[in-house]
């Protein structure tokens, strides 16, 4: 079952002045959402197996491919597609009885390493197995890299059109990087593009619990097709402050968030720019939530008119006491941009710049009114994280800090 709720941080707004405020809308799936039906996945293992990628890497992601094998059912389709300078398509998609799992568990035993990284090669390689095999199937194509794309398709921006190209298709995309030298700006970008999520894989062991956490997160799809339309009166104009894709303009924005899975939330916060009124006249904001119930097969939509702002004089805003929870969500996506921007700096060797930036963070967020033991911490981790900066990050430590910020402008822990 899901359950939302839109809030707004105060519900007065200056009349004689520009103001801003922020609107949050808080999606959840129980835990115990009802799982009677599920869809038959459509998936495609796609592994990197360059020369990089030679010993406990290669043996842990054979592994955890032969385990994702075990826990499907007779209606799933996989294929397994590897890939170094040239692509192989090791299984090609097909159901998975108990005879072709044996089969495909044995093949998938015998990959050994190669050479160089045609990424975009085997990535798309396995998107074309899924694409061609949907049927009304839960498509997902899962990337398993530690290298740079050397060979074939390069340009990043390219990649990240086709995974939204595919997305389009139904098909969505999950990155894996591994260590220190995969491209992380590239293969979040195409997740994200994509509709499916970005992992870091700071060692070998990690694996096979990243793949089997994506597998389990899959196979317990509650809801498909989520998307979140907001709708704001004239004079009144909102900026996503998450990572989800959008469309529309500023008055009518449509938030894409994809496919939700039992036990998972969604929060997009958004900063509303509002301009001077008439005292006592009202804004309101409406919220629409569309989806396709995976229970029932049902299309539902859910609305909400509830939240409005009302112009006041400065006395009555300076009266209220705002919602300090939503405050201090918009507030945590606010350093998780400017994380983003430390790690710009810190790329072009501003270490100075970078430390600034984190230190500027920590201190707005420490000013915050009764911050929450959360906001804390995160002020904590933000001081240290300035002090760092000014010696440069090392490889794996900007790849963390990449995939922290990631996950925060997306929502997930």
């Amino acid at each position: 079952m899901i359950t939302w709720k839109a809030e707004i941080d105060r519900r007065y707004v200056p009349a004689d002045s520009t103001s801003s405020c922020y609107l949050r809308v808080s999606i959840n799936v129980g835990k115990d959402a009802p799982q009677s039906r599920r869809l038959p996945l459509n998936l495609a293992l796609v592994l990197d197996r360059s020369g990089s990628m030679s010993g406990s890497k290669l043996d842990k992601a054979r592994d955890a491919a032969a385990y994702c094998v075990r826990q499907l059912g007779a209606d799933d389709q996989v294929a397994v597609v590897t890939y170094d300078d040239t692509v192989q398509i090791v299984g090609p998609a097909r159901a998975m009885s108990e005879r072709a799992k044996r089969q495909l568990i044995d093949s998938i035993r015998h990959i050994r390493s190669g050479g160089n990284t045609n990424l975009a090669g085997g990535w798309l390689t396995g998107a074309q197995e899924v694409a061609d095999h949907t049927d009304g199937r839960l498509a997902r194509v899962i990337l398993l890299t530690d290298g740079l794309a050397n060979v074939g398709m390069t340009d990043p921006a390219e990649l990240a059109h086709h995974a939204a190209e595919l997305r389009a298709r139904g098909v969505s995309t999950t990155t894996m990087g591994i260590g220190a030298d995969f491209n992380e700006d590239l293969l979040e970008r195409m997740a994200r593009r994509g509709g499916g999520h970005f992992y870091f894989i700071e060692n070998a062991d990690q694996i096979p619990d990243m793949l089997h956490r994506e597998l389990g997160e899959t196979l317990t799809t509650v809801a498909r097709g989520v998307t979140l339309e907001i709708t704001l009166p004239f004079g009144v104009e909102a900026d996503l402050l998450n990572d989800f894709e959008s469309s529309g303009d500023h008055r009518h924005l449509r938030v894409q968030l994809d496919d939700l899975v039992a036990g998972e939330s969604r929060a997009p916060v958004f900063r509303l720019t509002v301009q001077p009124g008439h005292e006592a006249a009202t804004l309101p904001l409406t919220a629409r939530l569309r989806y396709q119930d995976v229970a029932s097969g049902a299309t539902r939509e859910l609305r909400d008119d509830n939240s409005a702002l009302t112009y006041a004089d400065q006395a009555r805003c300076r009266a209220e006491r705002p919602n300090a929870a939503v405050q201090e969500e918009a507030e945590l996506l606010n350093v998780a941009r400017a994380r983003e921007t430390a790690l710009r700096y810190d790329a072009a060797g501003d270490y100075a710049g970078s430390a600034a930036v984190l230190n500027e963070a920590a201190q707005r967020l420490q000013a915050m009114p009764c911050p929450s033991p959360g906001a804390q911490a995160e002020t904590a981790k933000l001081q240290a994280e300035s002090e760092e900066a000014t010696g440069g990050f090392a490889a794996l430590r900007r790849k963390a800090l990449h995939y922290s910020k990631a996950n925060s402008l997306q929502n997930r822990q």
